[in-house]
């Protein structure tokens, strides 16, 4: 049979503890002879007596094949001569730590970006936070983590400050005498075409041009309305604001006011008033930016002329 070693450093230990046959039998371990019965068998032919024994034999060596247990592949032979019927065995017992083991590898595909003085650090994400936009510094950093790895009964908790790094360098790249692209064919379309004809030109093998012309017209847009339709409506108020003199409406000749509203016109052009509105402009493209200036001001050159005092004027 053929043994299969993966990682030597988990076998504690391998004994060939017993082996026996009915009638001759050898125990090699990649050719190398360990042990024979019952009598002395070294050879890679018959046995050195007669094959009939009348009789088995049983052997408990116990022999250590640890140091031979390196990691690979191990040939272990159990050669048998029988006279008509017989059996043979062997038995070899491995001790193994089947305990958790934990390595850790940093893999960096970036290192030949970073060491290359042409490449600089454009973007960098770091557990998810955005630590380099755009060559800038964000200033930001994840904070330490811990994570658990594996399953079942073997895991391991692990603290780093960080897992998993990303990033993306933009590099000057030395093209050489690299040739310049030929922009004449897209410059000669744009210049010779017009709304309703496209004109091409296009280079042959042999170096001259084929010109082509098409008739050419853009897809119907549509139209669109000039604005969004809106109507202008207002409501009586009645001023009921507060100051330290009492009740601002009060000093007015005339306590009520309008509060004014603009409204989204619905189909057909149909104002959507709220209750109590009464209808200032109907529906249409309306534009009250004029009169907001001319209030703006007028509150602005009203508040240049009022003079705060401790005493009347």
């Amino acid at each position: 049979m053929t043994l299969r070693v993966k990682d030597s450093d988990r076998l504690r230990q391998v004994l060939l503890t017993r082996f026996g046959a009915d009638d001759w039998a050898q125990i090699r371990v990649d050719g190398e002879l360990l042990g024979s019965g019952p009598q002395s068998w070294t050879g890679t032919g018959l046995p050195p007596g007669k094959c009939e024994k009348k009789g088995a034999f049983y052997l408990n060596p116990a022999l250590d094949l640890t140091s031979r247990m390196t990691q690979g592949d191990h040939d272990i032979w159990l050669r048998v001569a029988v006279a008509e019927g017989g059996e043979a065995y062997a038995a070899i017992d491995a001790s193994v730590d089947t305990g958790c083991k934990t390595s850790e590898q940093l893999v960096d595909t970036c290192s030949g970006y970073g060491a290359n003085e042409a490449c600089r650090l454009q973007d960098e994400v770091v557990d998810g936070v955005t630590t380099f936009r755009s060559g800038v510094n964000t200033g930001l950093s994840p904070l330490p983590q811990t994570r658990m790895f594996g399953t079942g009964a073997c895991t391991a908790q692990i603290a780093r400050d960080f897992f998993l790094r990303e990033r993306t360098y933009r590099c000057t790249v030395d093209l050489g005498a690299a040739a310049e692209p030929d922009l004449s064919r897209g410059a000669y379309i744009i210049d010779h075409s017009t709304e309703t004809l496209l004109a091409d030109r296009v280079a042959n093998t042999d170096g001259s041009y084929s010109l082509t012309t098409r008739s050419f017209s853009m897809p119907d847009r549509g139209s669109v309305s000039a604005c969004e339709p809106i109507c202008k409506t207002r409501k009586a108020q009645a001023n009921t604001a507060v100051a330290p003199d009492g009740v601002t409406g009060s000093k007015q000749t005339d306590p009520t006011g309008w509060d004014y509203y603009y409204r989204t016109c619905q189909d057909s052009n149909v104002c959507p008033a709220g209750d109590g509105e009464e209808l200032v402009e109907g529906c249409g493209c309306l534009d009250d930016f004029p009169e907001a200036a001319v209030m703006m001001q007028t509150v602005r050159l009203g508040g240049a002329d009022m003079v705060c005092t401790s005493s009347v004027r």
